[in-house]
């Protein structure tokens, strides 16, 4: 049961994408969906706030948008469906490059170190931090930051890419 219950969880984190990848012409980006809601990266709202190599602190506005239910009703995905911007919202990312490391700031202004040895998918962990931290480096640098790091996912006990490279062709990088 379990062996089929993990089974489950990688087919749900790597399934054929339900939401549309970008929005408005490629700016917005996917960063984290769940039932029928969605966070975009907005590209164009990059704001560079400490560049000091090896270290970097960048924010970028997050679009919440809320899909469709009718529309998934009849299609089982979001990719063509209607869709209403809820809010915007702004995250802080610190990354350190040579320890590929990334810290979000916490809604209380506190600072978080983000583990990439853990499952990004929302069985485990959460995709919005990795994916939008990367979106923000990309915007900001036109570079990739995590590229091929591995991390460790403690549950199947294997290493996998923190960023797939789907991801980065999302991004065009």
């Amino acid at each position: 049961m379990m062996v089929l219950s993990m089974l489950m969880i990688t087919i749900n984190c790597h399934a054929y994408p339900l939401y549309p990848q970008t929005l408005d012409n490629g700016n917005l980006v996917a960063v984290d969906a769940h039932m029928g809601v969605a966070d975009y990266a907005d590209r164009s709202s990059v704001v560079v706030q400490k560049y000091e190599p090896p270290n970097y602190q960048i924010a970028i506005n997050i679009v919440a948008v809320q899909f469709s239910e009718d529309y998934f009703k009849a299609h089982k995905n979001y990719l063509h469906s209607p869709y209403t911007k809820l809010g915007v919202r702004t995250k802080c990312f610190r990354y350190n490059w040579d320890r590929k490391s990334v810290s979000y700031q916490r809604y209380d202004g506190t600072w978080h170190d983000w583990d990439i040895n853990r499952d990004n998918c929302h069985a485990d962990g959460q995709p919005f931090v990795p994916n939008t931290a990367e979106t923000a480096f990309v915007a900001a640098y036109n570079m990739r930051f995590y590229n091929e790091t591995m991390g460790y996912h403690p549950v199947l006990k294997e290493y996998y890419r923190v960023i797939g490279e789907e991801f980065y062709r999302t991004l065009g990088i």
